[in-house]
């Protein structure tokens, strides 16, 4: 498993977050979860082994933020719960991704390409590095 996953599922797990990961599902068919039972649903069959870490942190964003429904997917969307979840998820990977990196080395376009975080994403990555640097 990647380290950076595994870093992501310990998070949910000190949370108080249920995960299951499987390979049976469709390479396309993105992480789930499910915020009212606490839990997420890992695809490591998924295309993009290098999101996983992303997309896992997404969901638990939306455990996190108390997100209403039963079952929410892995969407790009700034909007809503879904940006709410990506926002989250930023601020998940951040600290995993910066603790051993100076601060005048920090580069927001490499923290995107190493978890394959969508360009539209890069404000709230930039917001979320300065906030950890802050610190």
């Amino acid at each position: 498993m990647d380290e950076n996953l595994r870093l992501v599922l310990n998070y949910a797990m000190d949370h108080q977050i249920g995960f299951q990961c499987t390979d049976v599902l469709s390479p396309i068919t993105p992480c789930g979860s499910n915020p009212k039972r606490r839990m997420i649903l890992i695809n490591t069959n998924f295309h993009d082994k290098a999101q996983l870490p992303y997309q896992a942190a997404h969901e638990v964003g939306h455990v996190l933020n108390q997100d209403e429904g039963c079952l929410y997917m892995f969407s790009y969307s700034k909007a809503s719960a879904e940006g709410g979840a990506n926002k989250r998820a930023i601020d998940i990977l951040v600290p995993f991704y910066f603790t051993d990196i100076n601060q005048e080395d920090a580069n927001v376009q490499r923290f995107l390409d190493a978890f394959h975080i969508p360009g539209k994403m890069t404000d709230w990555a930039v917001d979320s590095i300065a906030n950890f640097y802050d610190k």
